[in-house]
């Protein structure tokens, strides 16, 4: 069970009304680095991850904080300010009582007899062990949070409750470590993906979700090109297409993004090969000069030539002499 301290009224003002610790702004600068410092250390490289709006929200509840060694704005100020959600600040401060660096204490709400607004008190600040015999903390735990209160009741099995809750966690755990941490290789990609294509793929792009992003823009060109064969057959323009927007990557020439570049590479190869097939299928209009099977293509339109004229003789000995009237 975690109790909850509710300041007094009497308390509050005592707190408000102590003299600051840092007078000025150089003394309260070096007091938030006491403050902040332990933070960073504790969030590890995790901090350099964070967004900047949370990073900075920490830093100016490290601020506030340094002036008598606790923080009572609300999470809608930090949010409004630094374009963050209350969740975020929210978090936050959960973090840091989970690392152990601050202490809350609430204040009475006005408008029912329950817990009203925080207060966070900061354990490295010099102050803190004033506070702790002032407000008489000395009993109560530094890990409790108002939107988790629950009145507990003597009939519910508290170590099963125990249990549930451990699992569960675990479970969100292992979730967050196959969607975020591990990162899946090539060897995960969909079955729907050519071998030929993850192989030729595989030693510039190794993440399973990359390479079937890829393939999916492969898809979508060969959809709009209305190709005469499945797109099986076109593997090598494809892969072709990937090793000409690779070379570009490598010689800086991409300026916005790799998957964009390789779309309109494949796009132009496909739209290339359009124009080749539908030149075969009218032998007519074939570019001789362009294609090494010439002498292929000019017998079949030798063939198409002998039969157009077969046609046209049948068609004029249909007449006699006497029925053609000229």
């Amino acid at each position: 069970m975690c109790e909850h301290k509710i300041l007094t009224h009497n308390e509050f003002e005592k707190l408000q009304q102590y003299k600051p610790y840092a007078i000025n702004h150089a003394e309260q600068q070096k007091t938030k680095l006491i403050l902040f410092n332990p933070i960073k250390a504790a969030y590890g490289d995790k901090f350099y991850r964070l967004k900047k709006g949370t990073q900075q929200s920490i830093e100016m509840i490290c601020w506030f904080g340094a002036e008598k060694g606790f923080c009572f704005a609300s999470a809608d100020y930090f949010a409004k300010r630094f374009n963050v959600t209350n969740k975020t600040i929210r978090n936050i401060f959960k973090q840091l009582r989970d690392y152990g660096l601050i202490y809350t204490v609430y204040r009475r709400s006005s408008i029912q007899n329950g817990l009203g607004a925080p207060i966070h008190l900061f354990v490295k600040h010099p102050y803190f062990r004033q506070w702790i015999k002032l407000l008489q903390l000395g009993h109560f735990q530094p890990d409790f949070h108002s939107e988790n209160t629950e009145i507990p009741c003597e009939s519910k099995n508290n170590e099963s409750k125990k249990d549930s809750t451990k699992y569960l966690s675990f479970n969100k755990k292992i979730l967050k470590n196959l969607r975020k941490k591990i990162r899946l290789d090539e060897s995960f990609t969909p079955k729907n993906v050519p071998q030929r294509f993850i192989k030729a793929v595989s030693p510039f792009i190794s993440d399973a979700k990359d390479i079937y992003v890829l393939w999916k823009k492969a898809l979508i060109t060969y959809g709009k090109s209305n190709l005469a064969d499945p797109i099986e057959f076109y593997l090598d323009i494809t892969i072709d297409a990937f090793k000409q927007t690779v070379f570009a990557h490598k010689q800086r020439i991409i300026k916005k993004d790799f998957n964009g570049y390789f779309y309109g590479t494949l796009m132009n190869m496909f739209i290339y090969q359009k124009r080749k097939e539908s030149i075969i299928s009218h032998p007519y209009l074939y570019n001789w000069l362009e294609d090494k099977d010439y002498d292929v293509i000019k017998q079949k339109n030798e063939k198409h030539k002998e039969s157009t004229l077969i046609n046209k003789n049948k068609y004029i000995t249909i007449f006699k002499n006497e029925d053609i009237p000229y």
